[in-house]
C-alpha cells in the first residue's frame, strides 16, 4: 500500500507543463514524496492512509473522491511541479551527480531551476490552502481528519499552509533612545 499514487502518469502530464516524453520513472518518486511529505502533512496520516486504503480497493467514498479530485490532486500538481525540476534535471550516477543535456536545447542554470521550482512551490501553497480550508469547512465529512489516531508514528493534519524562507526574532523594543544605543554597542 505504500506506493499507492493520488495522481496517475495520464494525468499528471495531461495538467501540467511537463513534457509526454519524460520518463515517469523518474517522476513517479517525486509524487510520492509529495503525497507523502506535502499531503500528508496537511490532511493527517489517518485520514491520508484512508484515502490510500479506498484507492487500492476501488472503494473511495463520495466524500474523499471530491476531496481527491477538487482538492488533492490541484494541490500535489503543483507540488510535483515545484519539486520535478532538480529531480529531472540531476541524475545521481556512480561517477556523481550529473546534469542532462541535449544537443538541441540549453540546461536551465541552477538559478533558473530554482526560480521555477519556487513559482510553483507559490501556487502549490494556494491550493494547498484551498483544501486545507475545505477539510476545515467540512470536518463533520471527514471524521478521519477531525479525529485523527494519536500515536507516535502519526502525523497530525497541520492548518498552516505558507511558509517563509527565514525568521528574523523579534525586534527587541527600546524604551528611550539611550537603550537604543546601548543595545547597538553590544
Amino acid at each position: 500500500m505504500a506506493n499507492v499514487l493520488f495522481i496517475s502518469e495520464t494525468f499528471l502530464k495531461d495538467n501540467t507543463l511537463l513534457h509526454e516524453n519524460i520518463d515517469f520513472k523518474y517522476l513517479r518518486p517525486v509524487v510520492l514524496m509529495c503525497q507523502d511529505i506535502h499531503i500528508q502533512h496537511k490532511i493527517g496520516t489517518t485520514l491520508y492512509n484512508e484515502l490510500k486504503t479506498q484507492i487500492t480497493n476501488s472503494t473511495l467514498t463520495a466524500a474523499n473522491t471530491t476531496l481527491l479530485e477538487d482538492y488533492i490532486q490541484p494541490s500535489l500538481l503543483y507540488w510535483v511541479q515545484a519539486e520535478a525540476p532538480t529531480a529531472i534535471s540531476y541524475k545521481f550516477l556512480n561517477k556523481g551527480v550529473h546534469q542532462q543535456s541535449s544537443e538541441n536545447s540549453s540546461n536551465a542554470s541552477l538559478d533558473e531551476i530554482n526560480f521555477i521550482s519556487k513559482r510553483y512551490k507559490d501556487k502549490a501553497e494556494w491550493y494547498t490552502e484551498r483544501l486545507v480550508t475545505f477539510l476545515l469547512e467540512n470536518e463533520s465529512d471527514y471524521p478521519a481528519y477531525a479525529n485523527p489516531d494519536d500515536g507516535l508514528d502519526t502525523i497530525q493534519p497541520d492548518t498552516r499552509t505558507y511558509t517563509t524562507g527565514m525568521f528574523l526574532g523579534r525586534r527587541p523594543k527600546f524604551i528611550s533612545l539611550e537603550d537604543k544605543y546601548e543595545y547597538k554597542r553590544k
